[in-house]
């Protein structure tokens, strides 16, 4: 139910706001980090630590809401931001090369070079009648 009533809202309405589920899932995250920092941090006071955070994550989820919040609003604007910059850098990346190379082998896929020379439309005008096979493959 609660998912369905943040699906529609604006992106940063759903980042302040957090399930019971997600609350449940900060708890559990809390209890795996401070079992980490004590077994391999070699700090072994967050061994019972871990201990308290799990008993509370399995008594009273809710407590961990505003963490929630913070913890996957963080983890949603982080990957809103992330995305496009991973998008943009393989944009210029693996698209741009292969424009350039079929820029210099001579490629005018867009006819710029007919562009504005006369009174024609430089559209590829089609004869004949439109079948079903051409709309399977329409490139």
């Amino acid at each position: 139910m609660a998912k369905e009533k943040l699906k529609g809202a604006n992106p940063v309405a759903r980042w302040l706001t957090s399930t019971p589920e997600q609350a449940k899932d900060t708890g559990m995250a809390m209890v795996l980090i401070c079992l980490l920092l004590g077994y391999w941090g070699k700090f072994p006071k967050f061994l019972p630590v871990s201990l308290v955070l799990l008993i509370i994550t399995m008594a009273w989820p809710k407590a961990f809401k505003p963490l929630a919040v913070l913890w996957f609003g963080l983890s949603h604007l982080l990957g809103s931001v992330m995305s496009r910059i991973i998008l943009t850098v393989l944009f210029f990346l693996i698209v741009t090369p292969i424009a350039l190379i079929r820029r210099l082998m001579g490629a005018d896929a867009m006819q710029l070079k007919k562009w504005k020379q006369g009174q024609g439309s430089v559209f590829v005008e089609r004869e004949g009648v439109i079948q079903g096979k051409d709309m399977a493959n329409p490139y």
